[in-house]
C-alpha cells in the first residue's frame, strides 16, 4: 500500500508540471541539476528504425534491438509506424522541452476465475508492480520533423526504488552515437 501511495504522489507531481522543463540530476548522490531546454542534441550517426516500429533503443553506447531492463537506456522515437523502415539521419536537434515520465511495465498473467481469487484472498489488479522512471527530451529539427523525442529511463524497479537516469548515465547510454550540448 505504501508503494502505491508513493507511486501515485510521484505521478501526480509529474502531472502538475505546467509548461517549463524538468532539470536532470548531474550524477548519483549529487544535488546539482542541469537544465536541457534549449540545448542541442547532436546525433553523430544515422539510426535505422525497422518497418512498423516507431523507435530504436540505445544502451551502453550501442544501438540495440532490445535492452537490459536493469541498466539505463534511451530510445529515439519518430511520429509514425506506417513505414517500410526509415533512418533518423545524423543531425543537430533542439531540445524543446524535458518531461518526466513513469512507465508501468505490463506483464501478462494467466486468466483466473474471479471467485477463486476472492476465496484465496488474491483479489487485486495482478500484473507487474514494477516501473521505469525517466525523461522525454522533445526534439525539433527543420530537416527531420518526423523525429519526435529521445526518451531515457533508469532501471526497472519497484516504486520505492525508482529513480530517473542522471546526466552521467544518459551520456554513458549515448556513448559516441549522440551528445547533448548546452
Amino acid at each position: 500500500m505504501k508503494a502505491l501511495v508513493i507511486m501515485l504522489v510521484a505521478m501526480f507531481l509529474a502531472g502538475c508540471q505546467l509548461g517549463g522543463s524538468l532539470a536532470v540530476r548531474d550524477a548519483t548522490g549529487v544535488d546539482r541539476f542541469t537544465q536541457f531546454e534549449g540545448a542541442s542534441l547532436v546525433l553523430k550517426q544515422d539510426l535505422k528504425i525497422a518497418a512498423g516500429k516507431a523507435r530504436v533503443f540505445l544502451q551502453n553506447g550501442e544501438v540495440s534491438g532490445w535492452f537490459d531492463s536493469y541498466q539505463p537506456h534511451c530510445s529515439f522515437e519518430i511520429d509514425s509506424v506506417q513505414h517500410d523502415g526509415v533512418s533518423i539521419q545524423a543531425d543537430t536537434f533542439t531540445v524543446s522541452r524535458v518531461q518526466g515520465s513513469i512507465q508501468r511495465v505490463v506483464s501478462r498473467e494467466p486468466i483466473r476465475v474471479a471467485s477463486l481469487q476472492l476465496l484465496a484472498g488474491m483479489a487485486g489488479g495482478g500484473g507487474s508492480q514494477s516501473f521505469y522512471e525517466g525523461y522525454h527530451f522533445w526534439l525539433t529539427s527543420a530537416n527531420q520533423p518526423q523525429v519526435r523525442r529521445m526518451s531515457c529511463f533508469g532501471v526497472y524497479a519497484q516504486p520505492y526504488e525508482l529513480y530517473p537516469p542522471t546526466v552521467e548515465e544518459i551520456r554513458q547510454v549515448l556513448g559516441s552515437i549522440a551528445e547533448i550540448r548546452q
